[in-house]
């Protein structure tokens, strides 16, 4: 317990440092949260070894972040933002994963390994994107409802490329049924949680309608069963947070419940456990690298970001956003983070990719998130 309290201290004081040196000069602060990680971690100091509790206080940090994000967004701008979001989301896939694809075979990989390279590249990090956004004021307009929508879709096609590929490693051959199953799952999600949010919430009336009673409470039960949900069904427990958060409006809830809920979820996703999930990405980071391995990684980036700006800013373009918002459309897509750690350590586990493949993918999953905030603010 006293090396946990030890870490906990030594993360919350990079928390606050970090809160205090940039948000004054206006920058997002997801940026110095990820340098702090390779400083406290065992890339540079070795302050704080990765441990099960810091990867537990990381995870439920990601979960608190999706769950405010709902909260902030009103049901029907996000479905309109999804509606509307197909073709960046399709094209800001197919880009990045085509490029990532050929500049791995380019250096060597077979087509197993450079197909996992390619979706670990294609599986946008909402949260990053959220985060900057968030720090910029920017978190409640048109441009992150596009995002958010985009990245979700993104998530979901990159989920069901993998079942294809796991299916190629395990069995060795294409599987169209479980892949049937999985986009089953995916509209069987949506459409429960859609109908569950219009007709069902409205009747829960007695955790809503008191401005003292437990709300909060009452809604980060129904955030967890419907992450649990997700996960059952082999989806990703963040999608749950995120719905859970998304139907909770002041038309279920007394205004002043809807408040005091928005506080405390944001003071949990933005001043604790979020910044925690942002410091722990830097863990990851290893400077034992080869030349290769360095002209490797600086390929990859260069291909992810401009494939991502042109795929899916150009999408955006055409959908009738101006060029400004557009282009931060396309940066705005460019970070890479959960679920990009999870593909790279399940193709390390499948063997797919070594370890030296591995520590690529880490290291430009990095620089792109150290990229899309800075770019953002640009």
């Amino acid at each position: 317990m006293h090396a946990v309290a030890l870490d906990l201290l030594i993360l919350l004081a990079g928390i606050w440092l970090v809160a205090v040196t940039l948000r004054p000069l206006g920058l997002p602060t997801v940026m110095g949260e990820l340098i702090v990680g390779v400083l406290v971690g065992p890339a540079v100091f070795g302050w704080i070894t990765p441990t099960e509790a810091i990867e537990l206080l990381a995870e439920i940090g990601i979960f608190f972040l999706m769950f405010h994000a709902g909260i902030e967004t009103q049901p029907h701008e996000f479905f309109d933002a999804l509606k509307r979001s197909i073709g960046v989301a399709v094209v800001g896939a197919i880009v990045p994963f085509g490029l990532s694809f050929a500049v791995a075979s380019w250096f060597g990989l077979g087509y197993v390994g450079a197909t996992f390279v390619g979706l670990t590249m294609t599986a946008t990090a909402v949260v990053i994107t959220l985060k900057s956004l968030k720090d910029l004021g920017l978190a409640n307009t048109r441009v992150a409802r596009v995002i958010l929508a985009s990245c979700v879709i993104d998530g979901l096609l990159t989920l069901v490329f993998f079942g294809l590929v796991i299916g190629v490693l395990s069995g060795g051959t294409f599987a169209p049924l479980s892949i049937a199953i999985t986009l089953v799952k995916v509209v069987g999600f949506f459409a429960a949680s859609v109908l569950l949010g219009s007709f069902v919430y409205p009747w829960l009336t007695l955790p809503f309608r008191s401005a003292g009673g437990k709300g909060f409470t009452f809604v980060l039960l129904m955030a967890v069963g419907a992450g649990l949900f997700a996960e059952a069904i082999g989806l990703h427990m963040i999608l749950g947070a995120y719905v859970a958060g998304l139907f909770f409006e002041e038309k279920v809830a007394h205004p002043n419940l809807v408040k005091v809920v928005h506080d405390r979820a944001y003071g949990i996703a933005y001043s604790f456990l979020g910044p925690i999930f942002f410091i722990s990405l830097g863990f990851s980071i290893t400077f034992d690298i080869s030349a290769i391995e360095v002209g490797f990684i600086a390929l990859l980036t260069t291909a992810v970001i401009v494939g991502q700006i042109l795929s899916a800013g150009g999408m955006a373009l055409r959908m009738g956003l101006p060029k400004r918002e557009a282009l931060t459309v396309g940066v705005g897509m460019c970070g890479r983070a959960e679920v990009a750690f999870i593909l790279a350590s399940l193709a390390l586990a499948q063997g797919a990719i070594d370890q030296s493949v591995f520590t690529i993918l880490i290291f430009t999953a990095f620089l792109l998130n150290l990229f899309t905030p800075l770019a953002l603010k640009g």
